[in-house]
């Protein structure tokens, strides 16, 4: 040791070699600040092929973790070793995993990644984080992947690991499909686990009941009616503008009957909520009555399919037809900004112009008899009644309530696409299933083969509701059967309870699937 690193405890050292032969989680490290073969060359009558591993080898680290924790790194990995006596290098000198850049890396973490939250990483990219700053996921679907803080777990270099909570073990494989340092890691459904479950409180369900309410029908705004009044400061009762028709874009704000809230009206801009004009109307010098009428009878005629005005006649399927509905009817932006503008600078044209837009907003509308006037959504024309504003239609629902108790319960479950439960001394018809060259893993092959493949000598799982329902009909059936004549078959339709053999041939027929799951499996 030099006096640059005197006062250091734990230096950075490169996986060489991981292949102990005593199985004992030894490695064979390089100090990152040494090469090999000046390392070797220190070491008297040193022999490649038979001192590596030996007692002469001066690379080989112990594990600092117990043996009975077994966590060894991969060649070129990175790792932290430590001295017993750092002026003593090469004796009693011990290793333990160094850090990684990220989760995704866990398979496999080069040496120069690993230093990324060192301080020699400054320069190193960083990956992508799985969670916000706030704690929340940036990908809800890789929640449950990696342990939350609070939880212990022993995780695996893949997608296998055993996750011990306050009351809750899980043991997995598959929890995701693939980890990568360039995506958020997603979670695999179908995951094979062992869940072993202490609560503390047991849910307990109630009668079922039934519930009615209104729920809101949302449909898709397809039509706009805006009219405009260019000059609300005029006293003269003499008045310009206009009504038109327009289509609401799919992008719009206003796109459906649920967005229809007061505050729409300033949310109209060309080009973002709506185009158009399809029809439009422009009126001139007009009188207040001439205006309100023009306005209405195009509301109306939009309503009913088509439009007739003295002097101007309209018959157009396309844009006044049912496809219309529903529509909005509504002031244009300029107008209700112009008629409702106050300050503290008012001025007498400022109380014209509101008195003006008070006047038109009162009196346009669809029918007499509604109060909704000005700007109002219509949502359909049922058998030539306007229904005006969101509708709504009766819903029933039927839930179960459930209240908990204060009592523990335990669950255990067994999860994957395919599930085995195996018994070494069970001898079936098939014959007995021998488990041997398998203490580290059984082997895809061995589930998927010849005749002696697991999914060959073993039996699907019995639903035993499925077989209760099938048992029930055949005794039915055989109480109540009756012989036209005594040497001939029953008939085919039981006395009494009316239970048929057609019924039985066809739950028969799809019991393969329908009463045995071929999917569980036992031998």
């Amino acid at each position: 040791m030099d006096a640059i690193n005197r006062d250091q405890i734990i230096f950075p050292g490169i996986v060489y070699d991981d292949q102990d032969p005593m199985m004992l989680g030894r490695l064979r490290v390089i100090p990152e600040t040494k090469d090999y073969s000046s390392i070797i060359k220190a070491v008297t009558d040193w022999n490649e092929e038979q001192d590596i591993w030996s007692s002469k080898d001066p690379i080989v680290f112990l594990p600092l973790l117990p043996f009975y924790v077994s966590q060894v790194p991969k060649k070129n990995e990175y790792v932290h070793i430590i001295y017993q006596d750092k002026n003593f290098p090469f004796q009693n000198q011990f290793y333990i995993q160094g850090p990684f850049s990220s989760p995704m890396t866990t398979p496999f973490e080069n040496y120069q990644g690993a230093k990324k939250f060192l301080s020699a990483g400054d320069r190193i990219k960083q990956g992508i984080s799985i969670k916000n700053l706030n704690g929340t996921y940036r990908n809800i679907n890789s929640y449950g992947i990696f342990p939350e803080p609070g939880d212990n777990s022993l995780l695996g270099r893949g997608t296998a690991d055993v996750i011990v909570k306050e009351n809750e073990v899980l043991i997995r494989a598959g929890k995701t499909k693939e980890l990568s340092k360039d995506g958020f890691p997603i979670e695999n459904p179908f995951r094979s686990f062992l869940q072993l479950s202490n609560f503390t409180q047991t849910k307990v369900l109630g009668e079922p009941q039934t519930e009615t309410k209104l729920q809101e029908i949302v449909k898709v705004v397809k039509k706009m009616v805006i009219w405009n009044i260019d000059n609300l400061d005029n006293s003269q009762d003499v008045f310009n503008g206009t009504v038109g028709l327009y289509n609401v874009l799919p992008t719009s704000d206003i796109v459906n009957t649920q967005n229809f809230k007061p505050n729409t009206i300033t949310k109209l801009s060309v080009g973002t909520n709506y185009t158009g004009p399809l029809e439009e109307f422009k009126f001139t010098s007009s009188s207040f009555d001439d205006a309100v009428y023009l306005i209405n009878k195009f509301v109306t005629g939009l309503f009913e399919g088509y439009l007739e005005i003295t002097g101007y006649t309209i018959n157009n399927q396309q844009n006044f037809s049912n496809d219309s509905f529903p529509f909005i009817v509504t002031p244009s932006k300029l107008t209700y900004e112009t008629g409702i503008k106050f300050s503290n600078s008012t001025t007498v044209n400022d109380v014209t112009e509101l008195g003006n837009y008070v006047r038109f907003y009162s009196k346009i509308t669809l029918s007499p008899g509604k109060v909704t006037r000005g700007f109002f959504l219509v949502s359909e024309n049922k058998n030539g009644k306007p229904l005006i504003g969101p509708q709504s239609k009766i819903k029933t629902e039927t839930f179960t309530p459930a209240e908990f108790t204060p009592s523990s319960i335990t669950y255990g479950v067994l999860g994957a696409q395919r599930v085995y439960l195996l018994s070494q001394d069970s001898t079936g018809p098939k014959g007995q299933i021998s488990l041997q060259k398998t203490l580290y893993g059984i082997p895809q092959d061995k589930f998927i083969g010849d005749e002696k493949s697991l999914s060959n000598i073993t039996y699907p799982s019995v639903r035993g509701d499925e077989l209760l329902i099938l048992l029930r009909k055949i005794f039915s059936f055989v109480k109540g059967h009756v012989h036209s004549i005594a040497t001939v078959p029953p008939i085919p339709v039981a006395a009494g309870n009316g239970q048929t053999t057609t019924e039985i041939d066809q739950i028969l027929a799809d019991a393969e699937n329908s009463i045995l799951n071929q999917n569980i499996r036992i031998n």
